[in-house]
């Protein structure tokens, strides 16, 4: 081959050919961690409901989410053809903690959707690399899950909310009526969803196997509930009286009642005969508890 027949872009040298081949640096602007935060969160959330994703992704999101609603709904129609007043077993106060078993399904569903994922395929390593580091992946994994769980829980209550307003004789005042209760209605999911979110995803973020990770949140919420249960019925005194607050949930609806108000009668919270704020505390500390152990997790785990 001739000199005038050598490939373009090819100059030789003394120990071998350099080709240049146009690469150019990059010299837009770099949005940085934030920009990056963000951008995970949202893609963590649309996993969680399976956005963008087969039909299969959506099954367990919407299917739960659809319990959830369903029994709102019906209580709403019912209200609309046969008005009972006040008689509706369902309110702002008692919804979500009769759905229990439907928010605890979802966090052992979706948490690990969220992280197990990235430790299978080991892709970590690729997130750690650009302007994402440990702290703001976990952060954004835990934000992504209690937002899941906050829709969870809104739905049924902004049908109640609904159902109340288009179930009574006079509208507008039923409107202005029910605006008082907004407070409840995104309160009352804000609640629940923070320390969920925590508890589920630090053990989640513990093992990149999603059964076993799901197995395992299952676990906790039927033991927590069992050993609860067992202590409230077979024991007398004070340790009746505090053994429900093992049930994560206990702590979280006394935290909503210390904030919210409308104590349920014969709940274990009010079983429990506590200061209102010990509640409080106790769904505090786990929120805080989970978010640290993710924390920590993220920053040891090999990428």
């Amino acid at each position: 081959m001739t000199q005038r027949e050598q490939p373009l872009g090819a100059r030789e040298s003394a120990t071998g050919a350099i080709y240049d081949l146009g690469y150019r640096g990059y010299e837009g602007q770099r949005l940085g961690r934030g920009y990056a935060m963000q951008t995970l969160y949202w893609a963590s959330l649309r996993q969680i409901f399976g956005l963008g994703r087969g039909a299969r992704a959506k099954i367990i999101p919407w299917g739960l989410t659809a319990f959830a609603v369903i029994p709102a709904a019906v209580a709403a129609a019912i209200s609309a053809l046969v008005p009972v007043g006040d008689a509706s077993p369902f309110s702002y106060d008692n919804y979500l903690w009769g759905s229990q078993s439907i928010i605890a399904l979802f966090v052992a569903a979706q948490a690990p959707e969220i992280v197990s994922s990235d430790q299978r395929h080991r892709v970590l390593s690729l997130y750690f690399s650009h302007a994402l580091n440990r702290s703001d992946y976990a952060l954004a994994k835990w934000a992504a899950l209690a937002s899941g769980i906050f829709l969870l829980c809104l739905a049924p209550m902004l049908v109640l909310f609904l159902g109340a307003i288009l179930s009574a004789a006079d509208v507008p005042a039923a409107f202005g009526d029910q605006l008082g209760n907004l407070a409840k209605i995104f309160g009352t999911p804000l609640i629940y969803a923070i320390p969920l979110a925590g508890l589920g995803l630090a053990i989640a973020a513990y093992t990149p196997r999603r059964a076993y990770a799901s197995g395992a949140i299952i676990a906790v919420f039927i033991v927590t509930a069992a050993v609860s249960g067992i202590l409230s019925e077979a024991t007398t005194g004070t340790i009746s009286r505090i053994g429900p607050l093992i049930s994560p949930f206990v702590p979280i609806d006394g935290m909503r009642d210390w904030l919210l108000g409308a104590s349920l009668p014969d709940s274990p919270v009010s079983h429990a005969n506590l200061a209102m704020p010990i509640f409080g505390v106790l769904a505090l500390a786990i929120a805080a508890i989970g978010l640290a152990v993710v924390l920590w997790r993220y920053r040891r785990v090999d990428a």
